[in-house]
């Protein structure tokens, strides 16, 4: 009979900035994932500073009407 490992999950109270803990990859050293989110956010700043598109902001002010008329 063959046993089946379960996945760990990271714990949600133990979590960093933006969702991801230290637990969520035991072995990966916290050093490396200081550079690693480093890197990943150089290479987004320049998506995370464009303007929303004029389409995206109408389909938001819609779902705020609807939203609105419900409560």
């Amino acid at each position: 009979m063959t046993q089946k490992k379960s996945a760990r999950r990271p714990d949600p109270a133990k979590a960093g900035p933006g969702g991801v803990g230290r637990e969520a990859t035991p072995g990966l050293v916290p050093q490396i994932q200081d550079h690693i989110g480093r890197q990943l956010r150089a290479v987004y700043e320049d998506v995370l500073n464009q303007p929303v598109p004029d389409r995206f902001k109408e389909l938001m002010d819609k779902l705020d009407e609807k939203l609105g008329e419900t409560e």
